[in-house]
Order: C-alpha cells, then structure tokens, then sequence
C-alpha cells in the first residue's frame, strides 16, 4: 500500500472517532433532560396521589361535622320527648328520629367508603414516594455517569486532534487538500474501503478498471459515484497446512 494511502486511512480513522465522540458529547444534554423528565413526573405522580388523600381527608371531615350535626338533632329529639303530649306529636318525633338515623347510618356508610379508599391512597402515595426517591437516585447515578463520561470524552478528543495534527504532517499536501474537501463534502467521511466490488460509503458498484486499481492500492482513486478516496483489504491469506 502506498505510503499516501495509508496515511490517509489513519487520518479518517481519527476523524471518525472524533465525530463519534462530538456525537456523543451532543447527546449528553438530551440524556440529562431525560433524567429530569423521569423526575419531574415521578414527583408529579406523588403530587397527584397526596392531592387525592387530602381531598380524601377533606371529605370524610365534612362527612364527620354531618354526623355530629345528626347526633345533636337526635339529642333534641331525646329532649323533647317528655314535652310530648299527644300520640300524633310523638309518631312524628319517632318519624324524625327514624329519619336522622336513616341518613346518619347513610353518611357513616360514605365515611367507611373513604376510610377504605384512603387506604388505598395511602399505600398508592408510598409506592409513588418510593418510585420518585429511587427516580433520583437513578438520576444522580446517571449524571454522575454523564460526568465522567464528558470528562472522558474531552480528553479523548484532546488525545484525537493531536494525532490528527501529528498525522496530517506526514501526508503530501495536495493528497491532504483533496481529503479535507471531501471530508467537508461528504458528512465526516473522505475514505471508504471497497468491498467485492463495492463502495461501502455509497455502495455502488465499480467498473472493472477501477476496482482493479483500487485493488493495487498504489495510487489515489476515487469513486465514480461518491468521489470518496478508496482502498482495498486483501483476505487473509490461510495458514500453511502443518507437515504429515
């Protein structure tokens, strides 16, 4: 392989991953906006579920003021049974009585409904309480992740533009003009590799002529159809077979 074409090779090889790490680094902020997300509705979870107890609470205190304003009807009732003095007075106190007690049972009923369901809020706000706690321990661990990784990531691309500079000294100038357009021109990607016939960037088949100079690996040649600088791998030749 020529000494152009193989350096060449390298410097996309360092491009490429150079991108892959930009890519990433890109990524990050998405990742971290992901975390928040999963936060803010784990939180807004349990607010929903404290906004149901409490409503709960709040009900069964309403209900609780009915009964005692029942109880100091029937108590009424106690007292004005003595000032009854005809027997149609008194089957209308018993009627009242009848009734205060009718709707008291009614409403100590609709009590033990939400006393029940409050249990079922309480154990619902707790699962909640647990999803969000363990939603931001999640979250801290990812960012501390994140953080690592960001820091890891700038020192790779540090450690990449170096060889780059150190690689792009090595190539002759009108070789290392022609890689840079083409790796503006075509997303990151000036060298591909041809592959039975192929280019693996555009994936076009060669002519004939071509694929037989890119197979030399001895000179410059690019794609027909993508312009893309190409090289050729050989197959690996097979072990000798050892002697009988």
């Amino acid at each position: 392989m020529s000494p152009t074409l193989a350096s060449l090779i390298a410097l996309q090889q360092i491009d490429s991953a150079a991108e892959t790490a930009r890519r990433r680094l890109a990524e990050l902020p998405s990742a971290e906006e992901a975390i928040d997300l999963a936060i803010a509705q784990a939180a807004a979870a349990v607010d929903v579920e404290r906004a149901a107890l409490t409503e709960n609470h709040a009900a069964r205190r309403v209900l609780e003021k009915d009964v005692a304003g029942v109880d100091s009807r029937l108590a009424r009732f106690d007292d004005h049974k003595a000032a009854v003095k005809t027997n149609h007075e008194y089957t209308a106190l018993l009627h009242e009585i009848a009734t205060a007690k009718t709707e008291k049972e009614a409403i100590e009923d609709r009590i033990l409904a939400l006393m029940e369901s409050a249990d079922s809020l309480t154990q619902r706000l707790k699962a909640a309480e647990v999803s969000l706690a363990q939603a931001k321990r999640d979250g801290d661990q990812a960012r501390m992740g994140f953080a690592a990784e960001r820091t890891a990531l700038a020192a790779e691309l540090a450690r990449l533009a170096a060889a780059r500079t150190t690689q792009t000294r090595v190539v002759e100038a009108r070789a290392l003009s022609t890689y840079e357009q083409l790796l503006k021109g075509r997303r990151g990607q000036a060298v591909a590799e041809m592959r039975a016939g192929h280019c693996t960037a555009c994936h076009v088949r060669l002519r004939p002529a071509v694929e037989q100079q890119v197979r030399r690996n001895e000179d410059l040649v690019q794609c027909d159809s993508c312009q893309r600088l190409l090289y050729f791998v050989p197959a690996p030749r097979a072990a000798a077979a050892p002697p009988a």
